[in-house]
């Protein structure tokens, strides 16, 4: 759950244009925007809208100057990385609302895995474990934001692409195994964004995506 507006009061033109996305479970109550998302912050549509979530973060977490330096938003459906400054507060958005979300349920992540484990509680096929199923992908996605935004966050605030490759965060992720949502979405999320944001602080060309964590 997102908010309707800029958070810093501002009149961004176009944000209609990313409020409204084309993932089929995205909507707003009047009061905040709900978006529907994967893992993978390149995702779109019929995908779920991690695409959608990121441009339209990015959009309301705009300061003055950053909008002043950019070009109409009117004819966008999406909205590109700005900023390593932008994204970390993109970020830091997204992780509070996944926080909160988190809150809501009345069991952990953890507690939704014992149950499934159980059949005797949660047998096969039954409505029950669907639901739950439901509930811990839920859950799963919204920890993977937080830890995305926990990883990732320091590493955007390096002043250059040698001091996040010393970084522990950055071992981290690198040692993170590419067969799990973390290690694989979270891997995709630093070549296509944080490398090049980072890289634009000291004006370097970015690598080529996807091979960035193997060449530093």
């Amino acid at each position: 759950a997102l908010p309707l507006k800029n958070i810093n009061g501002l009149d961004v033109p176009g944000l209609d244009n990313l409020h409204v996305s084309k993932c089929a479970y995205d909507y707003n109550d009047g009061k905040y925007k709900y978006i529907d998302v994967s893992c993978d912050t390149q995702a779109s549509g019929s995908s779920r809208g991690g695409k959608e979530l990121f441009s339209y973060a990015r959009a309301i977490v705009l300061t003055h100057s950053e909008l002043e330096g950019l070009p109409s938003l009117e004819s966008k459906s999406s909205l590109d990385p700005i900023s390593a400054d932008n994204e970390i507060r993109a970020l830091f958005l997204i992780k509070e609302k996944a926080e909160a979300q988190l809150k809501k349920f009345r069991t952990t992540y953890e507690e939704d895995i014992d149950i499934l484990l159980d059949e005797k509680q949660a047998p096969k096929f039954s409505w029950f474990r669907n639901a739950v199923l439901a509930r811990s992908g839920e859950k799963s996605t919204m920890i993977y934001y937080m830890k995305l935004a926990e990883t990732t966050i320091p590493l955007l605030k390096c002043n250059s692409l040698e001091e996040l490759s010393a970084h522990d965060m950055f071992q981290k992720l690198k040692s993170a195994s590419k067969k799990e949502n973390f290690g694989y979405y979270a891997g995709k999320y630093y070549d296509q964004v944080v490398h090049r944001l980072v890289s634009k602080k000291n004006e370097k060309p970015p690598d080529t995506p996807g091979k960035a964590i193997e060449d530093s």
